[in-house]
C-alpha cells in the first residue's frame, strides 16, 4: 500500500511540474514584440503588420475587435496628433516590461507594460497613459490576436481640441 501510495504520489508530481505554465524575458517572441515598439516609435506599420497574422484582429479597450489593418491606421494616426511619441518602462532605457508565457494546452502570449508619451501637438501638454498590451500567438509565430488596456481620455481630448482647431480655420 505505502508502494502504491509513494508511485501515486510521484506520478502526480511529475504531471503537475510538467503542466505548469512557463515565462520567460529574452526569447524570440518578447524580442519581437519589443521590436514592436521600436517599429512603433519609428511610425513604421508595415513593420508592425509583418509580425501579425494577416486575419489578425484588436481588442483595443473595448470587448468589440477591429481587423489589424483598421488599428494599425489609427495606430499610425498617433504620429499626426502627438510629437516625441515614446514608449518607457522604468529608468533603464526600456521601451517596455515584456515577459511571454507558455500556458500548457493554450500557447504563448506575449505581454508588454509602459507609460506612453507624446506631445499633443495642438495643446503642446506631454501626455503620460500607463498601457498593457496582451499578445497572443498562434500559427506560423503571427500574432492572432492582442488586448490593449489603457486610459485614452488625454489623448481622445488632444484629438478634439484638433478637430476644434481645425474647424475654426
Amino acid at each position: 500500500m505505502k508502494k502504491l501510495l509513494l508511485l501515486t504520489t510521484v506520478i502526480t508530481l511529475s504531471f503537475s511540474c510538467a503542466n505548469k505554465a512557463t515565462i520567460e524575458f529574452d526569447d524570440p517572441k518578447s524580442q519581437a514584440v519589443l521590436g514592436l515598439f521600436k517599429a512603433y516609435m519609428a511610425n513604421d506599420m508595415q513593420a508592425i503588420a509583418d509580425v501579425y497574422a494577416e486575419e489578425a484582429y484588436v481588442f483595443s479597450n473595448s470587448s468589440d475587435s477591429i481587423a489589424i489593418k483598421d488599428n494599425l491606421a489609427i495606430v499610425a494616426s498617433h504620429h499626426e496628433m502627438f510629437d516625441n511619441i515614446e514608449c518607457v518602462w522604468g529608468d533603464q532605457g526600456r521601451s517596455a516590461w515584456v515577459e511571454t508565457v507558455t500556458y500548457p494546452g493554450f500557447g504563448k502570449v506575449s505581454k508588454a507594460w509602459f507609460l506612453w508619451k507624446g506631445i499633443g501637438k495642438a495643446s503642446g501638454d506631454t501626455i503620460t497613459v500607463p498601457t498593457h498590451i496582451s499578445y497572443f500567438w498562434g500559427n506560423k509565430d503571427k500574432i492572432q490576436r492582442s488586448f490593449l488596456h489603457n486610459d485614452t481620455s488625454a489623448m481622445v481630448k488632444e484629438v478634439e481640441l484638433a478637430q476644434s482647431m481645425a474647424a475654426e480655420e
